[in-house]
């Protein structure tokens, strides 16, 4: 139609420049390619690391398929698929990292430091979540909707996991180093581990807060809250933290006590995944290195 139209008003023999029309349909063209949804918005975000399928659905209700550096825009609602992850990193040091088989909302992600507050939905699945500067300014300015309840958080490092029927219980039983800690209930229920800082949440009667090293625990079937002093190894161990944390938080850990009716096995003698033994206890002694023979030192002749 914007063709005729070109044809109609400007016939060629009054063009005076052919390129005048190619202009036109360069214009056209940059026009219907331009998503009119997000050509007036700002990016609050962009997708640092994917792993697997990872889609995103828009304010227009059209999906697109997450890779890295592609941005991330308020209003989004991101999806990850089996054995799928991703990582988002927006502009106040904010990060979201989303667990396989997780529906995360970007309600509302204000586009400047002062333009609003943070508003978040986790629908499914589980995320670690980095709140940046927005948040440190007042936990009111953070808002984390879960299907248990609302968290608000400062400027923390935490994690909040949906364990659906005994989901939870199955991930704890693939790591070796969960036999030997205790493993709290966590069949239907819903968790906030926090690592560094602290959350606030209304899952109980009173609002609770959770510090850091240790988790708020809410069973959804009745309602029960719990705080226990610790990190649930089904949480430290996930294969999402580092050598260093993983040797820091593995002490937050409580070990099981006598009469425990939980295996321990070789696994008590294992140490957490990804961490190295002692050095001064797993290299031999100096005197033990001086009197090792080596095998490539010459033999002296005897006189």
């Amino acid at each position: 139609m914007m063709i005729q139209y070109l044809l109609i008003s400007h016939p060629p023999n009054r063009i005076g420049n052919i390129s005048t029309l190619i202009t036109a349909l360069l214009c056209l063209i940059v026009s219907l390619s331009v998503d009119p949804v997000y050509a007036k918005d700002k990016p609050v975000g962009s997708v640092v690391r994917v792993v697997g399928d990872v889609t995103a659905i828009g304010k227009n209700g059209k999906g697109r398929k997450l890779k890295i550096q592609q941005a991330i825009y308020s209003g989004d609602r991101l999806q990850t698929g089996k054995q799928s992850g991703v990582t988002v990193n927006f502009y106040d040091l904010t990060r979201i990292i989303l667990r396989p088989n997780a529906i995360f909302y970007i309600k509302a992600f204000p586009a400047t430091m002062n333009a609003g507050n943070i508003e978040m939905e986790l629908i499914k699945g589980g995320a670690r979540v980095t709140s940046g500067t927005i948040a440190s300014q007042s936990q009111e300015r953070f808002r984390l909707k879960t299907p248990a309840g609302v968290v608000n958080a400062g400027r923390a490092e935490w994690v909040v996991r949906d364990c659906e029927s005994d989901e939870c219980n199955v991930t704890a039983k693939e790591f070796k180093q969960c036999h030997k800690y205790r493993t709290p209930a966590v069949k239907d229920a819903q968790i906030v581990s926090v690592y560094k800082g602290e959350v606030r949440t209304n899952y109980c009667s009173a609002p609770s807060m959770v510090k850091s090293g240790t988790t708020g625990i809410i069973d959804r079937a009745s309602g029960e809250c719990l705080i226990v002093n610790e990190i649930p190894c089904l949480i430290l161990f996930d294969g999402k933290m580092g050598r260093d944390k993983i040797r820091t938080y593995s002490k937050q850990l409580t070990l099981v006590e006598p009469g425990d009716d939980i295996e321990i096995g070789s696994a008590e003698k294992q140490s957490p995944e990804g961490v190295r033994p002692d050095s001064r206890n797993s290299r031999p002694s100096s005197r033990t290195r001086r009197t090792t023979p080596r095998i490539d030192r010459p033999r002296r002749n005897r006189r």
